[in-house]
């Protein structure tokens, strides 16, 4: 059985803390566990909030450097919330005491009087600014405290020292007032001041709540059948979140000042950080990729992790651990300097010119002294030309089955095929950012008539005749099941360089970019650039009505998709 950093064991808690990778060495484990020597779990979450502290602090030395030989911490800085979790601790350690003592041994007539009298001294000496025995009073608890957490008052910095003075004077006055309300028989009250409302709730680590969130992301996620790909990249985010913000960092002291210091770290942090930085601590590798002259994230990767940031900090409102969402209005510092319809720039009718004269293709004519035989050749052929006359993603066409090419009553060729998104459509701004496994969302797409003159029909039911197991069959999917990986790779390192000059934020992506713009020059309306394209222009409520996906209906809007001076007639068997 275990808990939040507690494991019982045969009726007995253990503390179990999991040292941060990069200081397991400096610490010299990688695990903190041992007894606390208790059967009772609310002793045990007492103690546990003294062994909080003291590893934290520990852990913040090892990060700093300040580690001494003894292995205690250096000068130390600690939360409020660490402070309050450690004077209430003693409080409620100290009460459980006197409340024993008196039940066991009840305190006669004279000597509750007596009792009474000095605690109203006490209650006098504490709350008067200029009485040294205040001082004393609160020094001698302080260093027991400290000696607890494994630190010294010469350790801590001067504001914390400060705030420990006033949080331990306040737990002090708990306990005299608590003690003077039982020496006068009055029970109406279990707490006077806040701090020490028995019934508040321990501090949240934003390591515990982000792990919530995740637990209730891929709970979704598994019910809705979305993507492996889609839930690895939030648990990417939120690993690094887990780094960015601290796991010990209590939720309740998450501010917008600390989202603000969060996000200017966000803006340092280098693209492809851990690929090659490896394991170095986040601050380290921001500090030698500025050496290095590194790129840093770019702006549309920084706005999904401020976003789950946000959703994080959003579940903690909801559990009403903070009033409000103090990440709510985040944006990236540095605004993307591209547009989104830029992001990605069609081929140049030239460039396409270029691609279809290349070596490549020339060899696929039927008539090639040499034609090409490799069994890569059908991927390779039938991907950019799908993908500029049809529109299609790549991995819409690389998970094609044979069966997907049919006929309609009326004689129109189209593909059906389930729709999917690409890393594409998210660079570019869409909100299709959970691709979802199902084969109720598709797409039936009508064939170009260039492509039908080119032998796909007849590729594709050469295909089904032989039981291929998909159109291009060669094609493996990679671990999230996405067929075009690649194919992709293939043509982004080989053979669109091969092929021609290829520009700045172009990729095998522009070629749907080109059939966009080939759209634009045919004025296709709203409805064909929907059912061609997969591009939605904002929903009206005439949309729901009527079938849209109706391949007959887009034939010839289809038909008008050219590209003036692409001559491929060469190609055709």
């Amino acid at each position: 059985m275990s808990g939040n950093r507690l494991l019982c064991r045969d009726g007995t808690w253990y503390y179990r803390r999991v040292v941060p990778k990069h200081l397991a060495a400096i610490i010299g484990r990688p695990v903190i566990q041992h007894s606390l020597k208790t059967k009772e779990k609310g002793q045990a979450k007492k103690l546990r909030e003294i062994e909080d502290v003291k590893w934290s602090a520990l852990f913040e030395a090892a990060e700093a450097g300040t580690l001494n030989s003894n292995g205690q911490a250096g000068t130390i800085r600690l939360s409020d919330d660490e402070l309050i979790a450690m004077v209430r601790s003693y409080v409620a350690r100290a009460e459980e005491t006197f409340q024993d003592r008196e039940i066991t041994t009840p305190s006669k007539s004279g000597d509750r009087d007596e009792a009474e009298i000095e605690t109203e001294i006490g209650i006098s000496i504490l709350r008067n600014p200029d009485d040294i025995r205040a001082d004393q009073w609160i020094g001698t608890v302080e260093g027991k405290l400290l000696k607890q957490a494994g630190a010294s008052p010469d350790a801590l910095t001067p504001d914390t020292q400060l705030r420990l003075y006033d949080i331990t004077r306040r737990g002090l006055l708990e306990l005299q007032r608590r003690k003077l309300a039982r020496y006068q028989d009055r029970f109406d009250r279990p707490f006077f001041d806040g701090l020490f409302d028995p019934a508040r709730p321990d501090p949240v680590s934003f390591q515990f709540l982000a792990e919530q969130y995740l637990t209730l992301e891929i709970e979704e996620a598994e019910a809705n059948g979305t993507s492996a790909k889609w839930t690895d990249k939030v648990r990417s985010r939120v690993a690094y979140l887990r780094e960015l913000m601290g796991d010990d960092t209590p939720v309740a002291a998450i501010d917008y000042d600390r989202c603000l210091a969060a996000r200017s770290m966000l803006a340092r942090t280098p693209s492809n950080r851990t690929k090659i930085y490896g394991d170095l601590p986040l601050a380290k590798a921001i500090d030698k990729a500025a050496a290095d002259g590194r790129p840093v994230l770019a702006p549309v990767t920084q706005a999904g992790y401020l976003d789950t940031l946000r959703d994080i900090l959003h579940l903690a409102t909801l559990k009403r651990l903070l009033p409000h969402n103090p990440a709510a209005t985040l944006r990236p510092i540095k605004r993307d300097e591209v547009k989104p319809e830029d992001k990605r720039l069609p081929f140049s009718l030239d460039q396409l010119k270029a691609f279809f004269a290349s070596d490549f293709y020339q060899s696929c004519a039927p008539a090639a002294p040499s034609p090409y035989a490799k069994k890569d050749r059908d991927w390779r052929f039938w991907l950019p030309l799908l993908s500029l006359f049809m529109g299609m993603r790549p991995n819409e066409i690389c998970q094609m089955l044979p069966s997907d090419v049919k006929c309609t009553a009326n004689g129109t060729w189209f593909v059906d095929v389930v729709a999917s998104s690409d890393e594409d459509d998210e660079e570019n701004g869409s909100a299709t950012t959970k691709t979802v496994k199902t084969i109720t969302s598709r797409r039936k797409i009508p064939v170009h008539p260039e492509l039908i003159a080119l032998g796909f029909v007849a590729f594709a039911e050469r295909q089904k005749d032989a039981n291929a197991p998909r159109l291009f069959s060669n094609l493996k999917p990679d671990k999230y099941g996405n067929m075009a990986t690649y194919a992709l790779r293939r043509f982004r390192d080989t053979f669109l360089k091969e092929a021609m000059t290829v520009e700045p934020r172009q990729a095998f992506y522009s070629f749907r970019h080109s059939f966009r713009d080939a759209l634009r020059r045919s004025e296709a309306g709203p409805d064909a650039l929907k059912a061609l394209g997969a591009w939605s222009q904002g929903k009206v409520t005439s949309d729901y009505y009527g079938d849209n996906a109706n391949p007959d209906l887009h034939v010839e809007a289809m038909a008008k998709v050219t590209f003036p001076g692409l001559e491929l007639t060469y190609l055709q068997p």
